[in-house]
């Protein structure tokens, strides 16, 4: 198919995804002429396949990972200075790398994201996608965009765990009563969630209830204003189940860890 497609003209190529759908043909008004756009309904089946497999091949990846990192800090459980200079390595790692790539974790992010992924392949690599034999992953992997978006989303997995282990390392300090801040405003959305204050908030907000309650919440969370409509998305995703859903295994479990502190218990379903 790729040699059969490296001797048709740029024309003949549109034509073919015209015919699938791949292209949609639109007017230009200042050109008088055709052009041609990615058709964003077809491609999304595409995006949800690529992230499948991104979030599948990460996965694993950190689960792997992860279990070294246990089974290291099993065996060494009364060296702590060991431990704490272990994780300090790992998170320093995971750190440097997010922020070297992070362009691409706000393109990820961005709802700008599907527009974007069309860019990183070639109009005859959209087709081939479509017309493939071999499975997607076989696809994909091939493309540069793809091992990225597993590595940084592998580095991102590993932070999440590495943050709750840094916090448990942590030496107390002489003032105990001393509370530690919580720096996370999703962390910090969750417990809200947990102790009910959202839903009872939700319930006292007669008037355009999830805009008000989204900018209530970015004042009580010491945000930045301006960030109120990120909050509004987050609410609207609370329990949805989505990949932008709060309530994560993760952050519920680091949620009720620090309400455990303060004698905030939870019983277990």
């Amino acid at each position: 198919m790729g040699e059969e497609l490296n001797k048709l003209s740029r024309t003949e190529l549109e034509e073919l995804c015209l015919k699938q759908n791949i292209l949609i043909e639109r007017d230009d008004p200042f050109n008088n002429a055709k052009i041609y756009l990615p058709n964003i309904e077809k491609i999304n089946k595409m995006i949800r396949e690529f992230d499948f497999l991104v979030d599948g091949s990460s996965r694993g990846k950190a689960v792997n990972e992860i279990s070294k990192i246990e089974r290291f800090l099993f065996d060494n459980e009364n060296n702590t200075d060991i431990k704490s200079k272990f994780l300090a390595t790992y998170y320093s790692n995971a750190s440097m790398y997010i922020e070297h790539h992070r362009s691409l974790l706000e393109d990820k992010r961005s709802e700008n994201w599907k527009y974007l992924f069309v860019n990183y392949f070639k109009l005859e690599d959209i087709y081939n996608y479509f017309n493939k034999n071999s499975s997607a992953s076989t696809f994909f992997e091939k493309y540069n965009i793809y091992n990225d978006m597993v590595d940084l989303t592998y580095n991102v997995k590993l932070m999440e765990y590495l943050r709750s282990q840094v916090a448990l390392e942590i030496p107390v300090d002489d003032d105990k009563d001393q509370p530690a801040k919580i720096e996370e405003s999703n962390l910090k959305m969750v417990i809200l969630h947990e102790l009910g204050v959202i839903d009872m908030l939700k319930k006292q907000i007669a008037d355009n209830t999830m805009p008000n309650l989204a900018k209530f919440l970015t004042i009580l969370c010491d945000e930045d204003p301006s960030n109120w409509r990120d909050i509004l998305k987050k609410l609207k995703n609370l329990n949805l189940q989505n990949d932008k859903d709060l309530l994560t295994e993760l952050n519920l479990n680091k949620a009720h860890e620090i309400m455990s502190v303060f004698g905030i218990e939870f019983e277990k379903e």
